[in-house]
């Protein structure tokens, strides 16, 4: 039996923070400091692996700069989280969070019909977590993925 797939082209440009602080310049006094490139460095290798050329064409420049924005968001929040040198002192940090639905203050109330903009796929759920996220979701479901398999009997002959 011999299974033929579509391979992605994992190979992408290089990709730098001028790149990435032209689609996020709320980024760019952040970027400028050693602690900034030095997140950058780290998660441009993350992005590198999973945001490919080959899928997102001409948004694949935006396509990155939502996946690095997204960690950056993750680990922002997590800076807020509760620190210390005890583990009752961190518990609270790793607390199930989820997306507000509706809230009121006095006699004004507001909700939103996030239905609409929070994709409700299961592989959807790690990118929900931020807006840059959820942006980078969209934009991929916007664009062709080669997912094809052919499984036959026997051997392939050249």
């Amino acid at each position: 039996m011999a299974i033929i797939g579509i391979t992605i082209n994992r190979k992408n440009p290089e990709f730098a923070i001028d790149d990435f602080i032209f689609w996020m310049p709320q980024y760019t006094k952040f970027m400028a400091t050693e602690q900034g490139q030095n997140y950058f460095e780290k998660l441009y290798k993350v992005a590198n692996n999973k945001v490919f050329k080959s899928i997102f064409g001409s948004d694949w420049e935006l396509a990155m700069s939502y996946c690095i924005a997204h960690y950056l968001t993750i680990i922002a929040n997590r800076m807020g989280a509760p620190a210390g040198d005890t583990l009752e002192g961190i518990a609270g940090g790793g607390a199930t969070q989820g997306v507000l639905s509706s809230a009121s203050v006095g006699g004004f109330s507001k909700s939103y019909d996030i239905d609409k903009t929070i994709s409700q796929d299961d592989e959807a759920k790690f990118w929900n977590q931020t807006s840059y996220g959820q942006a980078y979701w969209a934009l991929l479901k916007t664009k062709a993925i080669p997912t094809m398999l052919v499984v036959t009997n026997g051997c392939i002959h050249k």
